[in-house]
């Protein structure tokens, strides 16, 4: 039997948790204070960041420095970018300043030169998308190989993982209706999703977590659920059986999971400009604080931390992949 095990703050979240009422606004009681987090030996650790590219303005460089500083001290593997890594309009070219100011000169420190596999978010999409693509070529930490793509990671002996990275801004009517989006005409969308299909039936591995840009549900009153992605992407992250599916777009900490179902939504969207958030129906945590998650494999098990940039452990997910 699947076990799941859920350390929410303080008693709001585990209601919310319990019962899934609705709680229209979160509440001063969610906020919680330092979740204790053990430190795994031979875990797969790696971060999971959103939404960052403010060129250090905001709160991208202070995100960066706690980034660093949790780094230090558990070595990630890697660090995935959940979209929207240029804001405002993205890059031009592989050599606009953007990459310097926004991210070459902002993530500096020795223990964030790891590799970084990033999505594409819709503000990514107001610019030269092929681009974040081709700079892959130029920097050596810098990992967008396509528009999507896929691989693999063992966990030890007998686990492994299967990480999918989504393109979502071509899966949203409006990029296509209201302009100003000028790569997202050339995307098939239907072979995206034929794809998505095929990598999450054929994959054999235990582990199944999808990332995108745009969430499937979120309780946020800035975006909130994206229908097109709960419409054509939900049915097949719960057909398949996937366990995670993380994004950004929301700028808040969210966790998620619709009443009856396995998958766990997380929205991580906290590492330039944190926005307020809400709770709704699905909803088992929300907050708001700049920051990042930190996740962890280890054994049969995966964990998921949402820390602010100041090294607090605000809220934690455990669950095993059975």
């Amino acid at each position: 039997m699947k076990k799941i095990k859920l350390i929410p703050v303080l008693f709001v979240a585990v209601f919310a948790m319990m019962s899934f009422t609705t709680v229209k606004e979160t509440v001063q009681e969610n906020k919680g204070s330092n979740v204790p987090v053990k430190k795994y030996e031979n875990a797969l650790n790696f971060f999971v960041i959103s939404d960052w590219g403010w060129s250090g303005e905001k709160d991208q460089q202070v995100v960066a420095n706690g980034m660093a500083a949790q780094a230090d001290d558990i070595n990630p593997q890697f660090i995935v970018s959940c979209g929207d890594n240029f804001q405002i309009a993205g890059v031009t070219s592989t050599t606009d300043p953007l990459w310097k100011s926004n991210f070459e000169n902002v993530y500096t420190q020795k223990s964030l030169q790891v590799d970084w596999f990033p999505v594409l978010g819709n503000h990514d999409y107001k610019g030269n998308t092929q681009a974040q693509i081709d700079y892959s070529n130029i920097s050596p930490r810098w990992k967008l190989e396509d528009h999507y793509y896929t691989f693999v990671r063992k966990i030890n002996d007998s686990i492994s993982a299967r990480f999918i990275f989504m393109d979502t801004p071509p899966l949203v009517e409006q990029y296509h209706t209201k302009g100003g989006y000028p790569d997202v005409a050339a995307q098939d969308t239907a072979k995206q999703i034929q794809w998505l299909k095929d990598v999450l039936a054929n994959s054999k591995e235990q582990w199944k977590v999808v990332f995108g840009h745009h969430p499937v549900y979120s309780a946020s009153k800035t975006h909130g659920d994206t229908p097109e992605m709960i419409q054509r992407v939900k049915p097949l992250l719960e057909k398949y059986h996937a366990q995670f599916y993380f994004c950004g777009h929301d700028h808040d900490f969210q966790h998620l999971r619709e009443k009856g179902k396995d998958v766990d939504y997380v929205v991580t969207g906290t590492g330039g400009e944190p926005r307020p958030c809400s709770m709704d129906a699905q909803s088992i945590y929300s907050h708001t604080a700049a920051g990042f998650s930190e996740v962890a494999f280890h054994g049969d098990s995966i964990r998921v931390v949402f820390m602010t940039a100041t090294g607090e452990a605000l809220y934690t997910i455990e669950r095993s992949y059975r």
